[in-house]
């Protein structure tokens, strides 16, 4: 019996390459703002880059196996990492705070586009069987 080879779309191996930059950038947001200390070292602040971080690994698994549940996995990714960038906004002039502001805002947006396809069909195919 043949077996099918699994391959994913360009838009899941895009977007989970947005969440492992995105993922990074937080990993090292986190680390300047411990360094800085004071209000870039708030509570809720390095929560939300911990959180993102976070996400953000978990949904390129999710993507890079072809989880049926990516769909809810992108969209929670794409509003935490929108959370995110906003509160990294909040330190004008920082130029890390505006780098992983950036990169969240562009990580929420491949994952909105991925949230949004059906996985496995032919219109907005996620992931594909190659015979």
């Amino acid at each position: 019996m043949a077996h099918k080879a699994f391959t994913l779309s360009t838009a899941f191996v895009n977007t989970a390459g947005e969440t492992q930059s995105c993922e990074s950038i937080c990993v090292q947001s986190i680390q300047y703002c411990l360094h800085m200390g004071g209000s870039h070292a708030e509570p809720s602040h390095m929560q939300l880059l911990q959180d993102c971080a976070q996400i953000c690994e978990a949904t390129a698994t999710f993507l890079m196996r072809g989880s049926p549940q990516q769909n809810q996995v992108t969209a929670a990714c794409a509003s935490i990492c929108e959370l995110c960038a906003q509160s990294c906004d909040k330190f004008t002039g920082d130029a890390q705070m505006k780098a992983c502001a950036d990169e969240c805002r562009r990580c929420a947006a491949a994952c909105k586009q991925v949230a949004q396809m059906r996985p496995g069909g032919a219109a907005g195919a996620g992931h594909q069987s190659v015979p």
